[in-house]
């Protein structure tokens, strides 16, 4: 049956009402996506959600600068009713997984396809084409999300949907009662925290305190190169996790910070997706080596930072993104070289995707760093030199714990690792500084300089 258009359109603010809605709609999914991606144990889901939240968010700012194009001419605010809130709230505290995906892409997601069309349907073609092209574009994007959300069918629970489906209905006849909020004021505040990372049944791990996975030649070995691929993997699908839940556990950070933490996410599962892609060309699958959660686990919280404070933000983002994520920028650019004399074309190409992203992840941990710390008149570098101290003290004290109680297993590691030094001929493992890459991340003369006297890189400009 094919849909007619009203006689009669919307006016300005009834366009822009009908746009604040669905950015809230958006807004609020990368929300909830956010602080479930670490809880989902199907790694396939965490990809789906990283990809959906970062989709997601960006759709909600291009609809806020339209419904900012509706409304400032007359100085009116779009608001949303704390119903909305209420409603979604409700979605987040879904009691198990599979009830978040059904109601998710069961319940939500239906009705956000059919608000989309209402639009479109309503909006005046001419008084406000920009909006009916945007609402039109997003359509097919959103139905397809739809579909890979439905397709997660072995990951659903459609008796449990149809046990909530009254409450949800009811919630969503009253999504317009209650006091008026402001965009960036309707998100809710965190529900849980999530201080271990979860994976599937029967996974095995990597001890605490283990050096985890040691290929010892990784550029050669058939075997180290899986071993390092999915060490690799293992990292992608911890960073995800961890800036999803930055985003997740403190809405009250600008917008952009929130763009930035889902472009991470979305490009962790990116890169998940391409080092698995390599691994399955070798004929490994992740859990075939232990699996590690350490960045993610070791990295959540401090005790010397109160639990959910910008303090611990700021930990987390100064280890992970400004330390980490720059020693990648300095390994990927002098892995991607050797790789290619060892023509490994197709390893070549996957880094070189991966390191033009770390690039803006080290960026945006040192931006979003420096703003909190900025308003304390705090020094980065003192901030990281600082948390650096505790993040290796408490690596150093879990290492004793694990050498008293595995002592053979610790005596094997280094015995590995003698391996590895004979391979490169008794040298130490090279990292050259990359200085251009850290240039273009927007590290100072001075961060550089830390890491240089921290011993973990070399930089051959001073040589």
């Amino acid at each position: 049956m094919t849909r007619r258009r009203r006689s009669s359109s919307w006016s300005p603010m009834e366009a822009a009402s009908s746009l604040v809605a669905l950015a809230f709609l958006e807004r609020a999914l990368a929300h909830i996506f956010a602080g479930w991606a670490v809880k989902m144990p199907v790694f396939e889901v965490k990809l789906v959600f990283a990809a959906h939240m970062h989709r997601a968010i960006e759709r909600a700012t291009q609809l806020k600068s339209r419904i900012h194009g509706l409304c400032h001419a007359v100085a009116e605010e779009a608001t949303i009713s704390q119903g909305w809130q209420t409603l979604l709230a409700h979605v987040d505290r879904s009691a198990s997984p599979a009830a978040l995906v059904t109601g998710i892409y069961g319940f939500l997601y239906p009705r956000l396809i059919e608000m989309y069309r209402a639009h479109v349907l309503a909006t005046d073609a001419d008084g406000d084409r920009a909006s009916l092209e945007l609402v039109r574009s997003v359509l097919a994007v959103i139905q397809s999300e739809r579909r890979e959300g439905l397709s997660l069918a072995s990951f659903s629970d459609r008796a449990a949907m149809g046990k909530r489906g009254r409450e949800f209905e009811e919630l969503w006849r009253e999504r317009e009662a209650g006091k008026p909020l402001a965009l960036e004021d309707a998100l809710w505040q965190p529900l849980d925290r999530v201080p271990a990372a979860v994976r599937p049944e029967n996974s095995r791990f990597c001890p605490t305190g283990s050096l985890g996975l040691l290929p010892a030649d990784p550029l050669h070995d058939p075997r180290d190169i899986a071993m390092l691929l999915h060490k690799e993997l293992d990292e992608e699908f911890t960073t995800l996790e961890l800036m999803a839940r930055n985003s997740y556990e403190h809405p009250e950070m600008p917008w952009n910070f929130h763009r930035d933490m889902a472009r991470q996410a979305s490009d962790e599962a990116r890169h998940a997706s391409m080092l698995g892609r390599l691994m399955r060309a070798r004929n490994v699958r992740h859990g075939d080596f232990e699996i590690s959660t350490a960045s993610y686990d070791g990295l959540y919280e401090f005790e010397p930072c109160e639990k959910g404070s910008r303090k611990e933000l700021v930990w987390r983002m100064l280890i992970r993104q400004t330390f980490m994520e720059g020693l990648a920028v300095d390994n990927l650019a002098y892995d991607i070289e050797r790789r290619r004399l060892a023509g490994q074309t197709d390893i070549v190409q996957a880094f070189e995707y991966i390191l033009r992203d770390e690039v803006f992840h080290a960026q945006s941990g040192l931006r979003w760093s420096r703003e909190i710390l900025s308003r304390e008149n705090a020094s980065l570098v003192e901030a990281r030199a600082e948390a650096f101290a505790y993040f290796t003290a408490r690596a150093e004290s879990a290492r004793e714990h694990f050498v008293m109680e595995n002592l053979d297993e610790a005596m094997a590691e280094l015995a590995v690792i003698e391996q590895g030094k004979a391979q490169r001929g008794g040298k130490r493992p090279e990292r050259p500084l990359n200085r251009t890459g850290r240039r273009q991340a927007g590290y100072t003369e001075e961060d550089i300089s830390q890491i240089v006297a921290w011993g973990f890189a070399r930089d051959k400009s001073v040589n």
